[in-house]
């Protein structure tokens, strides 16, 4: 490497100070005396760039508590500007609509009106038609809807747990696969979207409350899988997806692969699911493997308190 390169190397030298150390060798003198020059410059100019450099990280570490602290960017914040609002007006005006799917989509989003007390009261009024229209997905929307904002809580749609909150889904079971894959609360009197589910979870197919209503067991599925998940809504806690822990606990004590798809999807399905106590979950599954090639049909209990899942095989001996 050359002497200008070497210097380069180090960093924050002058362009000028490089260019008279290169130059250097021009001057006449006894060669000695001119390589130790040399040497004692290159020394200089090093302490000279470790020093700057020493003083320019103090200056920037003296600054930082200074700066903001920025914790966590949200997707909206990254976006700068405000996120959409709730606009009530525009499912009322949709009501009037000739079109049945808007009817029903605005009948779903007026249940959001709930915290406005002016806006509760203008929905209920306008939604009471609805009940006695022939298409029946509109009447069961709109019966739904105003058994929530009328604070009647009648539905067998509605799941009154033991801290006194209360959960539901909208758009119920508006596919042949489920509801929406939202999971609403009221408590204390206030309506907040308490869970929000993401792919391949698109549909909340089922909500199973434990008999002493502390535990709800959550049944999300897409077309091609089913999914489940334990809620404690007093603690906020979530247990594991239960379906492909299973699937991965006994693939591994039977040596099968179980290679996770980056789709999430796990081709497996779940049935007679039912609590054991207060504390248990019982299913029985069918756990796809190499891409359905490979069907196994066992049973799963999970404890929820001690996070243990044991997951044995069906008809074993057949």
């Amino acid at each position: 490497m050359k002497r200008e390169e070497l210097f380069r190397e180090i960093g924050s030298i002058d362009e000028d100070l490089i260019e008279a150390a290169g130059n250097c060798e021009k001057v006449k003198g006894k060669r000695g005396t001119s390589k130790k020059w040399i040497a004692a410059l290159v020394a200089c100019l090093v302490l000279y760039s470790s020093t700057s450099t020493a003083l320019l990280a103090m200056e920037y570490y003296k600054h930082q508590n200074n700066e903001m602290n920025i914790r966590y960017l949200t997707a909206e914040d990254m976006k700068l500007e405000p996120s959409e609002e709730y606009d009530a007006e525009k499912f009322l005006r949709a009501l009037k609509s000739d079109n049945d799917e808007h009817v029903y989509i605005a009948i779903n989003r007026l249940v959001e009106c709930f915290n406005d007390p002016k806006l509760r009261i203008k929905a209920l009024n306008e939604l009471k038609p609805f009940v006695a229209k022939d298409n029946k997905k509109i009447a069961d929307a709109a019966a739904f809807a105003i058994d929530v904002l009328s604070k009647s809580y009648q539905s067998p749609n509605i799941y009154k747990l033991a801290d006194g909150s209360m959960i539901f889904t909208l758009f119920n079971n508006y596919s042949d696969y489920g509801s929406q894959n939202v999971l609403w609360r009221i408590k204390d009197n206030e309506l907040k979207a308490y869970l929000s589910y993401s792919e391949p979870s698109m549909y909340i197919k089922e909500l199973i409350p434990s008999p002493d209503r502390k535990l709800v067991a959550v049944v999300t599925c897409s077309n091609k899988s089913e999914f489940i998940e334990i809620l404690n809504t007093e603690e906020d806690k979530v247990s594991p997806e239960l379906v492909e822990s299973a699937r991965v606990k006994f693939g591994a004590q039977n040596h099968l692969d179980t290679w996770i798809r980056s789709d999430h999807e796990n081709y497996s399905y779940t049935n007679n699911i039912e609590w054991k106590g207060n504390d248990t979950l019982e299913f029985e599954g069918s756990l796809a493997y190499q891409d359905t090639e490979i069907i196994k049909d066992v049973k799963v209990a999970y404890e929820f308190s001690k996070k243990d899942i044991a997951v044995t095989e069906l008809n074993q001996g057949k």
